[in-house]
């Protein structure tokens, strides 16, 4: 396999490579956090809820937040340079930061870490406990408590979902502290794996939110149905018109 050895493409690939991936992650967590917010408000407002505002509402809230996250991680490729290496014969992509930089860097990956998994799990509680109010309210049969008792069991998904992606994201967390060069002779695969695993969550949105749920299962068999039968009416009439 051919080295890339075209100092243009290694320059883009290293300012933008490491930038993209972060952005793109952060971004995605941060629209799941929007989109648990708008979950609370739904629930709350119930029939009064604005579904043409909300449209409206989330364009925006897309548009501000790839501006801001790209805006608080742009620090990162502006500080990536190529360094060649005589001894090893390769060229390395290596980043550099003042204290004050670096000081940033920790406290950036922290909040986009932290924040976004607490709004996830704050808006599943508060989803569960205003169900179950309501619940109780209209109907006397059941406690407060057992109405509670069974949204917790009803809606667990809500919290199992944003607890494994922060478990998953873990990794990545910890490998943005790490400093120095790896080489190759030092066997990288845990390296690797520790790194790669972080980039589960957004390959998993089936396994974490839709099969947990009865109501997002359900929705995805009735679609996988229509497209079943979609398929083999296409096939049909293909069958009619050949013969």
């Amino acid at each position: 396999m051919a080295l890339i050895t075209n100092r243009t493409i290694l320059w883009i690939n290293c300012i933008s490579m490491e930038f993209l991936l972060q952005s793109l992650l952060t971004i995605r967590d941060w629209l799941t956090a929007c989109v648990a917010i708008e979950r609370v408000f739904v629930v709350t407002k119930g029939v009064d809820f604005n579904k043409k505002k909300s449209k409206q509402t989330a364009q925006w809230v897309i548009i501000t937040i790839i501006l801001l996250t790209t805006i608080s991680l742009i620090y990162d490729p502006i500080h990536r340079k190529l360094i060649d290496d005589k001894e090893e014969q390769r060229t390395w992509c290596i980043v550099r930061y003042s204290s004050l930089i670096r000081i940033f860097d920790s406290t950036i990956h922290i909040f986009h870490f932290i924040i976004p998994f607490l709004i996830n799990l704050l808006s599943a509680m508060m989803i569960i406990i205003n169900i179950a109010r309501t619940h109780s309210n209209a109907r006397k049969q059941q406690t407060y408590t057992q109405y509670l008792k069974k949204q917790f069991h009803h809606q667990k998904h809500l919290i199992i979902g944003p607890i494994i992606n922060v478990i998953l994201s873990i990794p990545r967390l910890i490998i943005s502290f790490l400093s120095g060069c790896m080489k190759s002779n030092r066997d990288p695969w845990l390296f690797l794996f520790g790194y790669f695993i972080s980039f589960m969550p957004p390959l998993l949105t089936l396994i974490v939110f839709i099969l947990p749920s009865e109501t997002y299962k359900k929705e995805l068999d009735t679609i996988i149905k229509q497209k079943k039968e979609s398929y083999s009416k296409m096939m049909t009439f293909k069958l009619i018109r050949h013969y």
